[in-house]
């Protein structure tokens, strides 16, 4: 063999960029897709318009999660499933933004374009089982699910705008069901699944912060909100520190059962915390002259949510420590219930009131948490403590 051919052949066979770099990029292409969505929201805050993004985000959540319990069991080495990965980050981007340019025409191109992303999996799926024959059942069933699904969605301008979001259900429900004969932690790996779940909550957590900043730049610097700046800061801080106390350091649940629930719990967190954002960023934006209620619930909502979707995970343990975490988020969720029935009777109230009433919440959530004592039996071993790659 000549030096050429050597050569040629050694480029042929090198690895490509890390897995955990690509996957890396996957999460901040979805994190985009998320902020086009939260721009649409802040420029449209009905209710009904919420609603519909928070199907939109749904739809694109699926998607991440489908891809990365795919890539958590098998690693993409080759260029065509590699091309596949990136093709559907640019689907992903494309369904966002046209979920903002079709409200009041909405199954138009959301659908199809989400059947597109949907016939990614696929071939995916079968390259995974061509390369790994233990996996063949797991790949094949959910690229006949993929398939099904995409049919129903690729349908959808003929839904109507009313009655589409059945069939899209029915359509997910498919994507997601259990596997029969299968477990769903077979060949699962744990520590990964807990790294990709902490890595893209962190990003949502990083893109809330974006965009408080990027609103707080609207005014000069001797006129930014000097009390309004770090209740925002601190709200989202508060936030993180809950989740990396919690979350990570417990790990997967043991049943499967326990672990789809802990992964179903983090669509509302990581919608809510895309949806806070925005609320937060009305305490900073200099265009707001007055106070309407909806920004309470813009607040207080997305804030309560989050706590009941921590409350969750933390249930999926089955620990004694696990359950104690979950009554202090549900208690911190019924004190958010509690001050936006409140602040929606009050006259007088702003957004600053309501940020200071959550950094108190949380604030005392955080404290509670911490004191909790963990009996020695239950304690977080180093082996169950996520590592960086």
């Amino acid at each position: 063999m000549t030096t050429d051919t050597r050569s040629g052949v050694l480029a042929r066979l090198r690895p490509g960029p890390n897995q955990s770099w690509l996957e890396l990029f996957y999460d901040l292409t979805f994190v985009a897709s998320l902020v086009v969505l939260s721009n649409s929201y802040s420029n449209d805050k009905s209710i009904t318009h919420a609603l519909w993004l928070a199907i939109v985000g749904s739809l694109i959540w699926v998607a991440l999660v489908e891809t990365t319990l795919l890539t958590n069991r098998h690693t993409l080495q080759r260029f065509w499933p590699r091309a596949l990965y990136v093709l559907q980050m640019l689907l992903v981007l494309l369904l966002a933004i046209a979920a903002d340019d079709t409200v009041g025409n909405n199954t138009e191109y959301v659908g199809p374009i989400f059947a597109l992303v949907t016939a990614t999996l696929i071939p995916l799926y079968l390259l995974a089982a061509k390369e790994r024959p233990e996996l063949l059942d797991f790949a094949r069933h959910h690229a006949v699910r993929s398939g099904i699904a995409g049919v129903i969605f690729v349908l959808s301008p003929f839904y109507g705008d009313v009655w589409y979001w059945i069939p899209w259900v029915v359509a997910v429900a498919i994507i997601i069901a259990p596997d029969r004969g299968m477990k769903f932690d077979q060949a699962l790996d744990r520590h990964h699944l807990v790294h990709r779940f902490g890595e893209f909550t962190i990003i949502v957590l990083g893109e809330a912060f974006l965009k408080i900043a990027l609103i707080a730049t609207e005014e000069p610097l001797d006129q930014v909100d000097l009390l309004g700046l770090p209740l925002t800061f601190g709200v989202i801080y508060a936030i993180w520190w809950m989740y990396f106390t919690d979350v990570t350091p417990a790990g997967l649940p043991e049943s499967p059962g326990r672990i789809r629930v802990w992964i179903a719990a983090h669509l509302p967190l990581q919608l809510s915390i895309t949806s806070l954002a925005v609320g937060m960023s009305l305490i900073l934006n200099p265009s707001i002259d007055a106070v309407e209620p909806a920004y309470i619930r813009m607040i207080l909502t997305p804030l309560l949510v989050i706590s009941l979707a921590l409350a969750a995970i933390n249930l999926t343990q089955r620990t004694d420590l696990g359950r104690r975490r979950a009554r202090v988020h549900g208690l911190a969720a019924l004190a958010f219930a509690i001050a936006f029935t409140v602040l929606q009777l009050t006259e007088g109230f702003d957004e600053e009131i309501t940020a200071g009433v959550a950094i108190v919440v949380l604030s005392a959530t955080a404290l509670s948490i911490r004191r909790i004592d963990v009996p020695a039996d239950e304690s977080i071993t180093a082996e169950r403590l996520p590592e960086l790659d």
